[in-house]
This record gives C-alpha cells, sequence and structure tokens, in this order.
C-alpha cells in the first residue's frame, strides 16, 4: 500500500514505513556518495532561506535575521531554475533535490526521485475515500479545492461516527464545515464541491451554507 509516515532512525541508516494497507516494514538506507559543488552548496543555502523566507546577515558578532521579499525569493528559485531546468539529467542526488524543488508542485513528482506525480496520486485517494489517504494528499496538494472538499466530507462522516472521542468528533465537525466552505467559496462553479458541501450541511445539521 501506499506509505502514510515514515521515520528515520537515529543513525539514519534505516527508515521504517507505515501503508495504508496497515503494514509495517524496515528498509536500510544506502549511502550515497556524489560529489558536490561549492556553486551547488550556495544553492541549496539559496534554497533554505527561500524556504524559509528570510536571510541571516552577520553584523560583526551579531546574527541578524532579515525577512526576504517575495521577488528575492522567487529571483533565488528562479535562478535554481535556470541551473537545472526539468530537461537536466545525470544529476547527482543533491542537484536532483534543488530542481525538484522548483517544479510546479502540480506537475512534478511525489518526491525528487519518484516516479509517481502528484495529480494521479491524489486522484487515487480521493478515489480511496479514507481519511488518513486524504489527508497525506492534502499535504502534497492544499491548493485543491476538489480534494479539500472530499476530505471535508470525509470528516463529517467520522464526526458522527458514535466510536469517535467526543472532542475529537467537535474538531472533525468544525474542519468538515471549515473545508468545505472555503472549497466551494473558492470555486463556487464545481458541482461535485456544491454536492459534497451540501452533504455535509445536512449530515451536520449547519445552518447556513
Amino acid at each position: 500500500g501506499w506509505v502514510v509516515t515514515a521515520q528515520f532512525s537515529p543513525d539514519g541508516k534505516q527508515v521504517l514505513t507505515a501503508s495504508e494497507d496497515g503494514t509495517a516494514r524496515l528498509w536500510d538506507v544506502p549511502a550515497i556518495m556524489s560529489p558536490m559543488t561549492a556553486e551547488d552548496v550556495l544553492l541549496l543555502a539559496d534554497l533554505a532561506e527561500a524556504t524559509a523566507g528570510v536571510t541571516l546577515q552577520k553584523s560583526g558578532e551579531t546574527e541578524i535575521f532579515s525577512a526576504l521579499s517575495l521577488e528575492q525569493v522567487n529571483q533565488m528559485r528562479r535562478k535554481i531554475a535556470a541551473r537545472f531546468p526539468e530537461s537536466a539529467s545525470a544529476l547527482t542526488p543533491l542537484q536532483r533535490c534543488l530542481q525538484w524543488s522548483v517544479l510546479d508542485p502540480r506537475t512534478r513528482s511525489l518526491s525528487p526521485f519518484s516516479k509517481h506525480t502528484v495529480s494521479p496520486w491524489v486522484e487515487e485517494r480521493i478515489k480511496a475515500g479514507t481519511l488518513d489517504g486524504l489527508r497525506a494528499a492534502i499535504l502534497m496538494d492544499p491548493a485543491n479545492m476538489r480534494l479539500a472538499a472530499h476530505f471535508g466530507r470525509c470528516l463529517a462522516g467520522y464526526a458522527l461516527d458514535k466510536r469517535t472521542d467526543p472532542a475529537e468528533a467537535r474538531r472533525d465537525r468544525a474542519e468538515a464545515d471549515f473545508q468545505t466552505r472555503r472549497a466551494l467559496q473558492l470555486t463556487p462553479e464545481n458541482n461535485e464541491i456544491k454536492t459534497l458541501r451540501d452533504e455535509v450541511v445536512r449530515l451536520l445539521q449547519l445552518t447556513s451554507q
């Protein structure tokens, strides 16, 4: 089954994965030795700053964090994209990670070394309709409002399950309302999302759309 969580061992030599089908596996992590150029290391530092939205500058003995503007962040990402275009091949693992980091999240693979792209994987999670699968998909494609609506509908079902802890049921209810309401507000023309929102309103006996 699809892996939903992973945890490295303290020494980084093994990783434990848990899958949707309830199985767990222990994997050996191969040691990857590849040359790193000074330019690659500097680009990695740029990527870290662009991801965090801040840059670290030294003034004497003092280290100062400064917020980056959106244009500065985009400039850093464009520099990496220019160095490693999507057509580039024979990349080192670090270069592949740098390349992957600036690709369109909607069309790139699930990870730098995966052959699976996000969209088909998300569609499989929607079709399966499990809470863990939909939650994992939300992390990969948070801007997908159709996915958000399906996630909200699934949460509504869990909120009504008598086996669900009351406090958890209240959280599920609130999030189901939020996810489906936001999805409909952002994509009001989508009939599938409207249907899912209507189901949540009916199931949870909400007073407004």
